[in-house]
């Protein structure tokens, strides 16, 4: 699990400031210091652009989901919900 510590250590790796980062996720500083103090949690479309503008490849994992999706729709396997619907 990424958590603040490592968002900050990317960003100041990247030589962005919390200003910098918040003008490019469209956000406001107070926002970014909530991130990397663990007070908030990012969001996962948040999170990407953080990896984007920090350089950090995320190819790898979405990759891995893209396998995971194929697999699941290639067995035809039914939905959770679709189960508990037929259990009624």
């Amino acid at each position: 699990m990424i958590d603040g510590d490592d968002l900050r250590a990317m960003r100041v790796n990247a030589g962005i400031s919390q200003d910098r980062m918040a003008k490019k996720l469209n956000c406001d500083r107070k926002t970014i210091i909530n991130y990397e103090l663990g007070v908030s949690d990012i969001r996962s479309k948040q999170l990407f652009m953080w990896l984007v503008y920090c350089k950090i490849d995320s190819g790898s994992l979405l990759n891995e989901i893209k396998q995971i999706r194929d697999h699941v729709n290639q067995t035809k396997k039914p939905r959770l919900q679709d189960e508990e619907q037929c259990k009624k």
